[in-house]
């Protein structure tokens, strides 16, 4: 595997979401993240937040949501949350 090619999502369902919040087309990454998305501001940050509480029947604490910075960071709050 090359060091340098972006990993593989383990949670496709992730592309929807993405594609329906922030208008976002383009392939996702674990590395993907607010610096590659121009829509990905506070407003949207937010609603991002409620559509993965409500996907996946979980509630985020704010620590949690302050983390979130990349798909990676969301895969890794889901894991933590056993999704």
């Amino acid at each position: 595997m090359d060091a340098l090619a972006p990993t593989a999502l383990s949670y496709t369902d992730l592309v929807p979401i993405f594609a329906d919040i922030f208008q976002y087309a383009e392939p996702l990454t674990l590395e993907t993240s607010a610096d590659d998305i121009a829509t990905w501001d506070s407003l949207q940050h937010i609603a991002l937040i409620r559509t993965l509480e409500m996907t996946y029947s979980i509630r985020l604490s704010m620590d949690e949501m302050m983390e979130i910075r990349s798909v990676g960071d969301i895969e890794n709050v889901l894991r933590r949350h056993g999704v």
